[in-house]
């Protein structure tokens, strides 16, 4: 019995002397980082549609339902003509009071809009169109891209680095290119870490700070 106890007694003390030294083990994570960037940025709508009569030089893109609201008759666009490899200026001459025919069910609706064209060589009936309008821009603006943002429900945050590991900082988000995002407010940092991309391993995982 005693030969037992003190086998229990060695293994105990070695399990605590290991778990010791795993605690004491300094933190070895490092992650990449980001730079905060200044620069323009755009939020774009974009469309699709076709050429509908080169006589007329006219042409019907489709907006969905979710941002019917957001484009006005008279609105200009910028309009990519595939086919021909080129980029023209158009404007919105109506849009369509009634959605189109669902082929789809469970689709979006879609709003038709009648846009003209700028008379061009080679244009034919029926090629595809795709036309963008700029809904916001923000000009001198420290920008992220959206992989170095988390979200916690309506919440935005991004980690920098701290004395003791990642520090999570709320930040206030303005438009988005789809890519990049504007930061608005919270971050006075000019770089952050990118929490999922670490570059050496550690046994520890690192300490993760509060907001502030």
């Amino acid at each position: 019995m005693k030969q037992k106890w003190k086998w229990g007694l060695g293994i105990g003390v070695l399990a605590i002397a290991l778990g010791a030294g795993v605690a004491l083990m300094p933190q070895s994570v490092e992650y990449k980082t980001e730079a905060v960037s200044v620069e323009t940025i755009e939020n774009v709508y974009t469309f699709a549609g076709q050429v509908t009569s080169v006589e007329e030089r006219m042409g019907t893109l489709f907006v969905d339902e979710r941002d019917v609201g957001k484009v006005e008759e008279g609105d200009p666009l910028t309009i990519y003509v595939s086919a021909l490899d080129r980029e023209v200026d158009g404007t919105i001459e109506s849009i369509a009071d009634e959605a189109e025919r669902m082929t789809t069910p469970g689709a979006s609706a879609r709003y038709a809009m009648d846009v003209e064209l700028p008379e061009m060589d080679g244009m034919r009936n029926g090629m595809t169109l795709e036309g963008s309008v700029v809904a916001a821009r923000a000009e001198e603006a420290d920008t992220l891209s959206l992989d170095s943002i988390t979200f916690e429900e309506e919440d935005a945050y991004v980690y920098v680095e701290g004395d003791d590991g990642p520090i999570k900082r709320q930040v206030e988000l303005g438009i988005t290119d789809g890519s990049r995002v504007e930061i608005k407010d919270g971050l006075d940092a000019d770089r952050v870490l990118l929490l999922d991309e670490a570059t050496s391993g550690g046994l520890m995982p690192p300490r993760i700070g509060g907001a502030q």
